[in-house]
């Protein structure tokens, strides 16, 4: 064998075992996570109650949909429709902001 085989059987040698150990290596950080999940009790996201005010205004504005009746528009000063806002108060855990 010629010196330049030896050099790029080694090169190859290096580089193939090089990203077989990365690949181990992100197996075993992504089973670890994997395992922190199913271990750690699930918290409560931050913005759990806005995001649940939003699915139950998306299904409620689903349910008006093919209806004709309901009225969405309002007049310049009519500001009856500021009424229905939820204040993050409402929504927040614990009743506060921040």
């Amino acid at each position: 064998m010629s010196f330049t085989t030896r050099i790029a059987d080694l090169a190859q040698k290096t580089v193939v075992s090089t990203f077989f150990g990365l690949f181990l290596y992100q197996g075993f950080q992504l089973g670890g996570q994997m395992w922190i999940g199913a271990v750690d009790p699930k918290k409560e996201h931050p913005q759990a109650g806005f995001i649940q005010m939003i699915r139950d205004k998306y299904d409620e504005e689903y349910e008006k949909y093919f209806d004709t009746g309901h009225r969405d528009w309002y007049d310049k000063d009519d500001n009856s429709h500021l009424n229905g806002l939820k204040r993050p108060q409402d929504y927040q855990p614990g009743g506060k902001r921040n």
